[in-house]
């Protein structure tokens, strides 16, 4: 399969493309700054680009099977619409390419996951994390009118623990705690796309 990732150079996007290499897909990883990146692969491809700049996020998507949006905000909490708007990018792109298949990453607690967080964490997603669920949120609504073949993902609370394969998910349910691995998540994205009955799904992940 041939997979672009945006957002490669996070966290979570590091370990799909990681994880998309060692199973022999081809990887186009699109980032700000390729240093980052830390990978060199023979089915790797790095193109240096912004994600709010339609054009080249389109010419990333010329070619591929499948896309993978892991979009974050850094360590920085201030209000941001970079998820949103690069999404918005990344489907204008898939359409103009007659590319369908997008895996995206979000958060647990946006939109109807909200009631499945316990009190602590409301009060932590409705202060610290204001602007990043909007963010989301906005996210979330930009991938469910797309018409796409997507599949959100809902992870619990992100850490960089190794990969074990071992997690619950499923549309609404209640996280089993309030953390899973990076690696798992990757784990389930490329699960995910080469899974037709989880499109159109959103999925809470946790361990």
């Amino acid at each position: 399969m041939k997979l672009a990732i945006f957002g490669a150079t996070g966290r979570t996007g590091h370990e799909v493309t990681k994880q998309a290499l060692a199973a022999g897909h081809s990887v186009t990883a699109f980032v700000r700054n390729p240093e980052r990146l830390g990978i060199e692969d023979q089915n790797l491809t790095v193109l240096t680009g912004d994600v709010l700049d339609p054009k080249a996020v389109s010419e990333a998507i010329r070619g591929q099977n499948a896309i993978v949006c892991a979009l974050g905000g850094g360590q920085d909490l201030k209000k941001t619409s970079v998820r949103a708007t690069g999404t918005a990018n990344i489907i204008q792109g898939m359409k103009e390419h007659k590319v369908s298949r997008l895996a995206a990453v979000t958060a647990m607690g946006t939109g109807d996951s909200w009631d499945s967080l316990s009190f602590v964490n409301k009060l932590f997603f409705a202060t610290v994390l204001k602007s990043a669920r909007a963010d989301h949120e906005a996210q979330e609504a930009e991938i469910k009118k797309s018409g796409l073949d997507w599949t959100i993902l809902r992870p619990s609370g992100l850490t960089d623990k190794p990969h074990t394969g071992i997690y619950e998910y499923g549309e609404n349910i209640p996280a089993v705690s309030s953390t899973i691995a990076r690696a798992d998540v990757a784990d389930l994205i490329l699960k995910a796309l080469g899974d037709d009955q989880l499109i159109g799904k959103t999925l809470t992940i946790s361990n």
